[in-house]
């Protein structure tokens, strides 16, 4: 099934839509949590009940968005192969920030169709920032288009 670029914008700004419903639940979820809830997978590398339920809540709609597509998510959450297309899901990019209660960690999905990006969402959630684009678009920062720096020298340049 090939997505066209119509379908991919309207598939991205959903995407976006479910990201945000999801860093409001990520938020509440912040005064909820105790050093009982952290569980340690490595050297500074955590996981809480926070990012489990938040990946399930992405991965169910993502689910409905794109039934054919796989998984590759973080906490192992679901387990399914895409034959063309594939979800990448970090549902809590930013854990050892949320537990410390530093204000600065984020929800992040890409689409992959066969190893290439077709679509990638960043939310920022306690700065309500939405980063988002697909192929074949323009990159965006809730509903603004952005774009890179003109700066030709990485010396000039922040």
């Amino acid at each position: 099934m090939e997505l066209q670029k119509n379908e991919l914008k309207k598939l991205c700004r959903s995407v976006v839509q479910l990201s945000r419903e999801t860093g409001v639940w990520i938020k509440k979820e912040m005064q909820k949590v105790s050093r009982k809830d952290v569980e340690t997978k490595g050297l500074h590398d955590f996981v809480t009940y926070v990012d489990k339920g938040a990946e399930k809540r992405l991965t169910k709609k993502l689910e409905q968005l794109l039934p054919e597509a796989g998984f590759l998510v973080e906490e192992n959450t679901i387990s399914r192969r895409g034959n063309e297309y594939t979800w990448i899901v970090d549902p809590l990019d930013g854990t050892t920030n949320f537990i410390h209660g530093i204000p600065c960690f984020s929800i992040s999905i890409a689409l992959v169709k066969m190893d290439k990006p077709v679509l990638g969402v960043v939310y920022e959630i306690n700065s309500n920032e939405a980063f988002y684009s697909w192929e074949g678009g323009k990159a965006y920062m809730n509903n603004r288009i952005i774009k890179s720096s003109k700066a030709e020298n990485l010396n000039d340049s922040l």
